[in-house]
């Protein structure tokens, strides 16, 4: 199997072809490295492949891009796609680690990161709000980005607006006194019946 052989099994639909590229890549790294340095941009470009697969089988062989030095892996983290984006955020700390990219480069782009957190994809949502609380106390987000998080504080999105709400109050992000002069948002969300105006009415009590 030649090199442009292996190469497009990385981005294969079949899950198996591509298990069985990536262990290719991997042996040709310890030794036939020439031709995958030849082709670092074609590996980097799986990083942004829109089929979860190949994306995450990429992400998950990282070693590779470390060890042949590919460039601008970072660039992930400002996606315009909330999956692609998020493939590189909740790797973060790992890519910190591996030398990839540092806490002051994380802290340039968090911009790019508020959307995920009233992403349209649920579970990407979620994940990104606890994410959202590990960088807090990594300091990449501080008193400056009151502002920005008002805006959440305030969505049209009800599921957005009360996650905002209860991870604002559990993480003290506000003072209490700055929460309450904005309880009529949360006011808002008691007006239907629904578990958000469970949560909404539990918090207003925390809050009086």
């Amino acid at each position: 199997m030649n090199v442009r052989e292996v190469l497009s099994l990385l981005r294969s639909p079949d899950g198996r072809k591509r298990k069985e590229g990536w262990k290719i890549v991997e042996e040709m790294k310890e030794g036939n490295v020439l031709p995958l340095i030849r082709n670092r941009l074609y590996l980097r470009s799986l990083l942004w492949n829109p089929l979860e697969g190949v994306r995450e089988d990429a992400w998950n062989h990282i070693d590779v891009y470390v060890s042949l030095n590919v460039k601008g892996v970072e660039r992930t983290m400002k996606a315009r796609s909330d999956t692609i984006k998020w493939s590189a955020w909740k790797r973060v700390h790992e890519l910190v680690e591996l030398g990839l990219i540092d806490w002051v480069f994380v802290y340039s782009v968090r911009d790019s990161f508020w959307r995920l957190l009233k992403s349209r994809y649920p579970t990407i949502r979620k994940k990104a709000w606890r994410l959202f609380q590990e960088l807090m106390k990594e300091g990449i987000f501080t008193e400056r980005d009151k502002e920005r998080y008002v805006s959440l504080l305030k969505s049209e999105k009800a599921s957005v607006r009360i996650i905002a709400w209860k991870v604002a109050l559990s993480t003290g992000f506000f003072k209490r006194d700055e929460l309450r002069d904005m309880t009529q948002y949360l006011t808002e969300l008691t007006k239907e019946d629904s578990k958000v105006k469970i949560e909404a009415k539990r918090i207003m009590q925390e809050l009086s």
